[in-house]
C-alpha cells in the first residue's frame, strides 16, 4: 500500500516537473519571437525607397543585413502610408526632427506593409530624407514578429507602430505600442531623447 502511494506521488511530481518544463519552453519560444532587445534583423532582401526632398527611388533585392549593417538607425513602424496618424502627426515627427538624428549620426527608415509604389510617393510627400521599407507582402514585418491584423478595419495585415534603435544590424532598443495607436511611446521625442 505504502509502495502504491509512493509511486503515486512520484508519477504526480514527474508530471508537474513535465508540465513545467513545457510550460518554460512555450514561453521562452514566446519571447524570442516578439520584438525584442538583442534581436538581429532578419536576413531577406528588401525593397527600399529611398531620396530626399521631395525625390524618392525605389531599390529592389536589397539585402537586408548588409543595408543595416555598420550603422545606427532608428527603425519606424508605421501601419500604413497615407492613414491618418501615420500621415497626420507620426512620421511628420521624424521629418521635423530630421536634423537632430543627423546631428547623433542616426539614420531613419519606416517600416510599412505597403507596395512601393505608394511608399515612394508617401516620402515624396513627406519630404525630408527618411527611407521606406516597402514591405508589401509583410515578410520583414512578420520576421520581426512587429504585425498586426487589421483586417476587421478592412486594412488586413499591417506593421505594428514602433521605434527601435539598430545598432550594425541588432536591435538595442524597443518602443513596442503594441498597436496601431500613437502615444509618446513610439514618437520621435521619446527615441531621440534616449540616443
Amino acid at each position: 500500500m505504502e509502495y502504491q502511494k509512493l509511486l503515486i506521488h512520484i508519477i504526480i511530481l514527474k508530471l508537474t516537473w513535465n508540465f513545467i518544463i513545457l510550460i518554460i519552453k512555450m514561453l521562452a519560444r514566446i519571447s524570442k519571437r516578439l520584438l525584442h532587445i538583442n534581436q538581429s534583423i532578419p536576413h531577406l532582401k528588401l525593397v527600399v525607397c529611398s531620396g530626399n526632398e521631395g525625390k524618392y527611388n525605389i531599390e529592389r533585392d536589397i539585402d537586408s543585413e548588409t543595408y543595416f549593417a555598420n550603422k545606427k538607425v532608428v527603425l519606424i513602424g508605421f501601419p500604413g502610408a497615407y492613414t491618418p496618424t501615420c500621415t497626420g502627426t507620426h512620421i511628420p515627427q521624424f521629418v521635423k526632427l530630421q536634423e537632430n538624428f543627423d546631428q547623433k549620426g542616426v539614420e531613419l527608415i519606416g517600416l510599412a506593409v505597403n507596395d512601393p509604389f505608394v511608399l515612394k510617393e508617401f516620402g515624396q510627400d513627406m519630404g525630408g530624407k527618411i527611407a521606406y521599407i516597402a514591405d508589401g507582402s509583410g515578410y520583414f514585418t512578420r520576421a520581426l514578429d512587429a504585425g498586426l491584423d487589421l483586417t476587421e478595419k478592412g486594412l488586413g495585415y499591417r506593421t505594428r507602430r514602433f521605434t527601435a534603435l539598430v545598432e550594425n544590424g541588432v536591435i538595442t532598443q524597443v518602443n513596442d505600442e503594441n498597436g496601431g495607436q500613437l502615444t509618446a511611446i513610439s514618437s520621435a521625442e521619446t527615441i531621440l531623447k534616449s540616443i
